[in-house]
């Protein structure tokens, strides 16, 4: 039952697929239902979407394909790339089902979508009656445990056989992000649509959060925003830089090597 909850989730929201929702999404104008789960999804890029001045969105999808991370991997850039839809202006949603969209955009969810995933199998399982999970998502887990606690480890950016750290978690989120596994030329996965570079001062975010949707999304936020300036969120963070430098939330409960 996960891995058909995990199929229909990526067949709905892949990108990379032509029968996808966002890829139909993607050839219309109007009002249009779509389900409660991209809703939820929507709403909260809408929130750091604000806070980030329009660097963190999901209409960057198109965009991602021009620089080359397209179905096909050709990571090869396009010498013409198209321009970011203004997101508040581009996706209207109008209640829990139904959004409006005024212009084209291809949506690309990946930087929450993962993460609320994540979420969804952890409900899941919790609604089965399980009082103790692990759901690892490749970089985003979430754990729940009454009495447990599992050494979370902090892999190394530039070395993947290694980690620089662990954190102690009884109950919760962590999601990481990187720029060292999708990576080619002097581009990665993240991409500011703002000057259409990709952010190079950051090698990896840890964040600790309740909802690995949350932790997700605010990882990869970090990599455009200081945290100082994420108050409307609770989380705790660790955001290594191009220099293998440490800064941390006091919170962050991480033993460093």
């Amino acid at each position: 039952e996960i891995k058909n909850r995990l199929v229909d989730f990526d067949n709905l929201y892949s990108r990379f697929k032509k029968t996808s929702l966002v890829y139909e999404l993607s050839q219309k104008v109007g009002v249009v239902e779509v389900p409660s789960d991209l809703i939820n999804i929507l709403r909260l890029y809408k929130q750091m979407y604000v806070v980030s001045q329009k660097k963190f969105t999901p209409c960057v999808g198109a965009l991602m394909e021009d620089i080359g991370y397209d179905a096909e991997y050709s990571l090869v850039a396009k010498k013409d790339m198209r321009a970011v839809p203004d997101f508040e202006k581009a996706v209207c949603i109008i209640d829990d089902t139904h959004i409006e969209l005024h212009e084209s955009v291809l949506l690309d969810i990946g930087a929450i979508g993962k993460g609320y995933c994540v979420d969804l199998i952890s409900s899941y399982l919790r609604s089965l009656g399980y009082a103790e999970f692990l759901v690892d998502g490749s970089g985003d887990i979430f754990y729940e445990s009454k009495e447990g606690v599992i050494q979370a480890g902090l892999e190394h950016p530039h070395d993947v056989t290694k980690v620089v750290g662990v954190v102690p978690m009884k109950r919760g989120a962590m999601c990481s992000s990187a720029t060292n596994r999708r990576a080619w030329g002097e581009y990665s996965h993240y991409i500011d649509p703002t000057t259409k570079d990709s952010p190079h001062m950051i090698s990896a975010t840890w964040v600790l959060a309740d909802t690995a949707a949350l932790a997700d999304g605010l990882s990869s936020l970090l990599f455009f925003v200081a945290p100082e300036s994420l108050h409307a969120f609770s989380f705790e963070y660790c955001i290594m830089n191009h220099e293998h430098k440490i800064k941390k939330s006091p919170g962050f409960p991480a033993t460093f090597f």
